[in-house]
């Protein structure tokens, strides 16, 4: 047992120093350093579909721990995903302008009372902090915000709410170089302050659309709308858990779009790609990328954020790519055999009650009989 304990623990406290500390260290070494090559230099970081736990759908036994552990991680059946340290060290790596979250901000976001809901949005503030003054923070609602998924209606009052905490706005403009604007599919509405006969835009600022659901994902007259109101430069949007995009032309939408898989193979994870936007508008291409999840709680093996730069005229956008949480709780599950078969002969030997393995029963062998 001395010889057990002396080799358990230093390999139970190596592992939870590797997979809690030592593993983000080594990821933020892989990630792509975007360096401004002019003055007009703006970083964006995205986040997406981050469903932070609420108390309605999880009624087990477990689920205060599990909400007190998914300050650290996104729990789900035993998945976790270590938010607050990695979004620290994602900010910490980018120092962004702008932080945009985009969307299923809270899993119980559209159910939850106002008390809950007021209790969600202290513990997302307190994982998704603001990292300094300066830095601007654009929210924009999922389906699991205020409604819409599946056959779920969207309520108003659920959609003020969300206005009201995250202090929702319809358009953001940086440094007259960048112009957010809040497009919701899910409820099909444009900002009214985006139409072009608007004078007090920027004409030189490019046009980022913010969507939680994609929008050249469906070919309908809202996507049309939005194209031709907007004029958008890139879209940015999330929902699908996975990082995606695909660059089409505007008389191309009709034959319908393919999103291409971005950055997921082992060799190109780290990639950054590179675009110029004057040129992305002069020959009326659409660009739009989707966010990966930051979350483990949808089962996505590939999470991380989206990190973006807008550099002059030039456009460069990469995802910063976090720990894969499930080879990590494997190795947990591994440590725990032993340490569960240890126990259950310290508990057998302190009883010693009939039905313990470990006692020693008296049998009578009778002889066999001869053949």
């Amino acid at each position: 047992m001395p010889l057990f304990w002396k080799i358990y623990l230093p390999t139970l406290a190596g592992l939870i120093l590797y997979n809690e500390y030592l593993i983000h260290i080594y990821h933020s070494f892989q990630w792509a350093e975007l360096e401004c090559e002019t003055d007009s230099c703006v970083k964006i970081l995205f986040v997406a579909d981050p469903q932070i736990l609420g108390n309605t759908f999880d009624r087990k036994l477990y689920w205060p721990l599990a909400n007190l552990d998914s300050d650290r991680y996104v729990y789900q059946g035993f998945r976790h995903m270590h938010l607050k340290r990695t979004y620290k060290r994602v900010v910490q790596h980018t120092t962004p302008d702008v932080i945009c979250f985009l969307g299923d901000l809270m899993d119980e976001g559209s159910v939850a009372s106002d008390v809950q809901f007021a209790d969600y949005f202290t513990r997302f503030v307190n994982i998704f902090s603001q990292p300094t003054a300066s830095t601007l923070m654009f929210y924009i609602p999922g389906d699991n915000d205020i409604g819409g998924e599946g056959l779920e209606t969207i309520k108003s009052d659920r959609v003020l709410r969300f206005k009201q905490y995250f202090n929702e706005q319809d358009e953001l403009t940086v440094e007259s170089m960048v112009r957010f604007v809040n497009v919701n599919r899910i409820s099909m509405t444009i900002p009214p302050t985006t139409a072009p006969s608007i004078p007090e835009q920027p004409l030189q600022a490019y046009t980022v659309l913010l969507s939680h659901l994609p929008i050249l994902r469906w070919t309908d007259p809202f996507t049309y709308k939005v194209i031709d109101d907007l004029q958008p430069n890139v879209i940015f949007s999330a929902h699908e858990h996975k990082s995606l995009h695909v660059k089409t032309h505007r008389n191309r939408l009709s034959q319908g779009v393919t999103y291409v898989p971005l950055n997921t193979k082992r060799e190109t994870r780290h990639e950054v790609l590179e675009f110029n936007l004057d040129y992305l508008k002069d020959t009326r291409e659409l660009l739009e990328f989707v966010v990966p999840t930051c979350s483990y709680r949808m089962g996505e093996m590939k999470i991380g954020y989206g990190y973006a730069m807008f550099d002059g005229d030039k456009l460069r956008y990469t995802v910063l790519w976090t720990s894969q949480r499930f080879y990590q709780l494997a190795a947990y599950s591994m440590l725990l055999i032993p340490l569960k078969l240890v126990c259950g002969q310290i508990w057998c030997g302190v009883l010693k009650r009939y039905w313990c393995c470990c006692r020693k029963r008296n049998r009578t062998y009778l002889p066999l009989p001869l053949a």
